[in-house]
């Protein structure tokens, strides 16, 4: 019996609905001058690259990667700041490694150096608000603003919405106009269209990104099956059958093999998955963190698709998604709606590096992507000449055993007159106010139905106000001040105002900024 009922999509929510947008506890702990927690002495002499505390002091005070760190000594009164970037153990103690060098021998134990934590909130046991409850209370803030004003300063993820179309007069151009019929969405302020499906009586095409769809055939001969995806950098992300937070599970029936399948892709949290990453792995611009799948992939198991199907797009914007590839070792497993591209093998040359695979040509390949050949190996590839691909490596099996027929399958975006022409243009498939959330289709519509349109965004303000900012630390401010009986880490002189005040002032003052940003409604 299911423990959560799945339609195949999920909910409306926030794009990253474990991250901090509108405040951060640190703005929080500076609104009620709460100061950091006390410096400690190092348990050993300092490294090039790290500090070593002692066991106690790392969990009394608490310290965590990505926290500011104050250090200073005897030999460097003024001392410096650095941010922990990893934290590991070792006999001298627990060491905070940071980026950069320093001089160790400035920093040694005998020159009494200490280590201060400039977070004003850290997960210590010494105080009675940590850090993780402050966040907590910042994401059900987050969630409150978002629920009073029917708006978001964050992006969030509309999943599936349908929509009607109806043009009020026959499909064609009039005067003042230039489209064949609109279809309003229910938000506004549209930082992305995922996909933009059109029934066409039996199916929906897709106009609004590439896609893919992937069926599952006989599942009870699935054991080590895997499907392999590359978003067009030559990176490869592996979707392995197993029973891992990483794998996708085979067990009972298509449908649920394909829905198990879609929750890894999406790293859905209902069911514990994890993040996938590509290998090799890469990072964005303005980011440390790697690149995961869910990043660049969404995937989708409704029955609208058929049994057993998972709809997979990229969340690359319309065409740019064609140079997505994906193959699959099991032949009990299908990926239609893509382009397939097939060449022969021809030789291979490893006298250099990387190695580079001869065929008889390339066309139709992607530039850098993912390749199988006759036998089940999989290779990747980083780039490719009209009868090579280049920078190959290796995924499944060795270069070395490559035989016969190359293939791969691209995935397609079902545009009007074909991946040729058209596009998300004025004059072209459709276009779309992002302001306003209106689509406009001009040689591409649906059918001539009620919900005949299908559509995932992802919608949101793209700048985060001030005043929400102010809003959001506030309203955490006043929960921290109401929960505060049994600890004494908020500050409250005799002739300071009170905490009561204090709470009826920052309620005041949300008060009179919180109703200007509500959302209004009005139909005509």
């Amino acid at each position: 019996m299911p423990v959560v009922f799945s339609p195949g999509e999920p909910e409306t929510r926030p794009l990253n609905p474990s991250e901090t947008v509108y405040t951060t506890a640190q703005k929080v702990a500076d609104l009620l001058d709460i100061g950091p927690s006390e410096a400690v002495l190092v348990s050993a002499d300092s490294a090039t690259d790290g500090v070593y505390v002692t066991g106690g002091d790392y969990r009394s005070i608490g310290f965590s990667v990505g926290d500011t760190i104050l250090i200073y000594s005897d030999a460097d009164p003024m001392g410096f700041e650095k941010t922990i970037t990893a934290i590991s153990s070792s006999a001298s103690g627990v060491k905070l490694v940071f980026s950069g060098s320093i001089t160790a021998a400035d920093y040694q134990a005998a020159d009494n150096t200490y280590v201060q934590n400039q977070a004003s909130f850290t997960d210590g046991r010494t105080r009675g608000m940590t850090k993780a409850k402050v966040d907590h209370v910042i994401l059900k803030m987050q969630d409150r603003i978002d629920n009073l004003t029917r708006n978001a300063w964050r992006p969030y993820l509309v999943s599936a919405e349908y929509i009607n179309f109806d043009t009020y007069k026959p499909y064609r151009r009039r005067y003042y106009t230039d489209y064949v019929g609109t279809a309003p969405l229910l938000f506004r302020n549209i930082q992305q269209v995922l996909r933009l499906e059109l029934w066409q009586g039996d199916d929906y095409r897709e106009i609004g990104a590439a896609e893919a769809r992937i069926k599952f055939d006989d599942v009870s001969d699935l054991a080590s099956a895997a499907v392999y995806i590359s978003p067009g950098n030559g990176s490869v992300a592996t979707l392995a059958q197993g029973t891992g937070t990483g794998q996708w599970r085979d067990d009972f029936d298509a449908t649920t093999v394909a829905q198990n399948f879609a929750d890894l892709v999406n790293k859905e949290d209902r069911v514990s998955k994890a993040a996938v990453e590509f290998s090799p792995t890469f990072t964005l611009e303005g980011s440390t963190s790697n690149v995961a799948l869910h990043n660049e992939f969404y995937a989708t198991a409704n029955a609208d698709y058929g049994t057993g199907v998972v709809k997979v797009t990229s969340m690359r914007g319309v065409k740019s998604g064609e140079v997505c590839s994906m193959v699959t070792t099991s032949s009990d497993i299908d990926i239609d709606q893509t382009q397939t591209n097939s060449t022969t093998f021809t030789s291979y040359d490893v006298s250099g590096a990387p190695t580079v695979v001869n065929v008889a040509s390339t066309t139709g390949f992607v530039n850098a992507g993912v390749a199988i050949d006759a036998s089940g190996d999989v290779f990747q590839y980083t780039g490719k000449t009209a009868t090579s691909f280049t920078g190959c490596v290796a995924v499944t099996g060795t270069l070395g055993a490559i035989t016969g027929a190359i293939t791969q399958q691209s995935l397609l975006v079902d545009l009007q007159g074909g991946s040729g022409s058209g596009d998300s243009g004025r004059l072209r498939d459709w276009w779309i106010d992002y302001e306003m959330g209106i689509i406009y289709f001009n040689n591409s519509y649906p059918f001539f139905e009620w919900n005949a349109i299908k559509c995932s965004y992802i919608y949101g303000e793209r700048y985060l106000e001030k005043a929400i900012e102010d809003v959001c630390t506030k309203m955490v401010a006043i929960e921290l001040l109401m929960s505060d009986d049994r600890s004494v880490l908020i500050p409250e002189g005799t002739q300071n105002i009170d905490l009561a005040s204090k709470v009826q002032l920052y309620q005041a003052e949300i008060d009179r900024t919180l109703p200007k940003y509500v959302e209004m409604v009005v139909f005509e």
